[in-house]
C-alpha cells in the first residue's frame, strides 16, 4: 500500500539545484538538516523533504499522519524563516531506503543530504542502515552527517 503527501511552496526563481533531506523525529536527520541549512544552501536551491511514513496497521498510519502535521509545521518553520524554496514527499515504501531513492530519481536530485545513527559495527550488521543503503545505491552524491561524539 502506498499514499503520498505532499506540500509546496511556489518556486520564485529559476530552477537550480535540487537537495533531497530525508527527515523523522530523530537528532541526527535534524542536524544533518540544520548544518545544510546554515553550511551549504544557496537561493535557488530546492529543498526536497522526505518521510518514510512506515507501518503496518491503519490505526497506526492514522496515528502517524496525526504526527507527521507536527514535524511539518516545525522543519516548515525553519524553512520558511531562512525563505527556502521546499517541497515535502511523503511515503510508505517498503523500507526508507527505497522511498529515499526512488523520490531522488523523481524529483531530478542532484544531491542527497541525510544524518547517520552513528550505529556500531555489531548493530549496523544486524538492524541494517539507512544511510548504508542509500550510500551503496544512489546515483547521485550523498552527503552522509554524522553524529557528534
Amino acid at each position: 500500500m502506498q499514499r503520498f503527501f505532499e506540500r509546496t511552496v511556489p518556486r520564485q526563481q529559476a530552477r537550480g539545484m535540487t537537495v533531497l533531506i530525508p527527515i523523522d523525529w530523530s537528532d541526527h536527520a535534524q542536524k544533518a538538516f540544520d548544518w545544510y541549512v546554515s553550511s551549504l544552501y544557496q537561493p535557488g536551491t530546492t529543498v526536497v523533504l522526505v518521510h518514510w511514513l512506515g507501518s503496518s496497521t491503519d490505526k497506526d498510519l492514522h496515528e502517524k499522519e496525526v504526527k507527521l502535521m507536527e514535524l511539518q509545521e516545525m522543519y516548515e518553520t525553519k524553512l520558511l524563516q531562512r525563505r527556502v524554496d521546499y517541497r515535502w514527499v511523503t511515503g510508505s515504501d517498503a523500507n526508507p531506503g527505497e522511498l529515499i531513492l526512488r523520490v531522488a530519481g523523481e524529483e531530478d536530485a542532484q544531491m542527497i543530504v541525510m544524518g547517520s545513527r552513528g550505529l556500531g559495527k555489531l548493530k549496523k550488521a544486524i538492524l541494517g542502515s539507512v544511510s548504508d543503503y542509500v550510500l551503496s545505491r544512489a546515483a547521485i552524491p550523498v552527503l552522509i552527517c554524522r553524529r557528534s561524539t
